[in-house]
């Protein structure tokens, strides 16, 4: 390497005779540098390996097509369940303890009182949760651009990571991009007007 220049690391660098047969080899290391060792006196060629260019590592073979979705399924559960638990937990605990008992005090049944008392009075709190669910849902890029590898990734593809992969990823096709961008504002646009048509209810 010339001074002040850096080589590339981890290059498979191959030792040629005149015959064009691979006699030794070597690594490139951190700064780019290789040598030889008891290498006979000849004419020798130096090339780059073929293994330089292969494929890279393209995900994990048990995370394939078929458990690529149900695994991100339970990974957004995972990183969702607590906030769902807090939120309805709240909405328990404010919950008036005396309709309850009343309910319990006229003859119902724990499964009667869940389902006609509890349910109903959970409704605000179970909407939110669904409607903030729909809306991460419907915009979820993280988890799914992370979690599955490139070689599955087109089986596991939501609206935002198609976004992400025209407009930067393939090619640079942004008017593309930005049409795809405006179908999912368009999709978000119903959710954000049922939950605000709740909100003007509930006050």
């Amino acid at each position: 390497m010339e001074k002040g220049e850096l080589g590339l690391p981890g290059v498979s660098v191959e030792l040629r005779n005149a015959a064009g047969k691979t006699v030794e080899s070597s690594k490139t290391k951190a700064d780019g540098t290789f040598d030889f060792s008891n290498v006979p006196a000849g004419t020798y060629n130096a090339a780059i390996g073929a293994s330089t260019f292969a494929k890279p590592f393209g995900g994990f073979g048990w995370l394939g097509p078929k458990l690529i979705t149900p695994s991100l399924i339970i990974a957004y559960m995972w990183i969702w369940a607590g906030f769902a638990m807090v939120v309805i937990g709240a909405g328990l605990a404010s919950m008036p303890r005396d309709v309850l008992e009343a309910a319990r005090t006229d003859g119902g049944s724990e499964w009667q009182v869940f389902r006609r008392v509890t349910v109903p009075l959970l409704a605000p709190v179970l909407s939110v949760v669904f409607i903030t669910m729909i809306i991460n849902v419907l915009k979820v890029f993280d988890i799914v651009y992370a979690l599955a590898p490139q070689s599955t990734q087109a089986n596991a593809n939501v609206i935002a990571l198609a976004m992400y992969y025209t407009a930067f990823q393939g090619g640079g096709n942004f008017g593309v991009g930005s049409a795809i961008a405006v179908f999912l504002f368009l999709l978000v646009i119903p959710v954000l007007a049922l939950n605000i048509r709740r909100f003007k209810r509930d006050v």
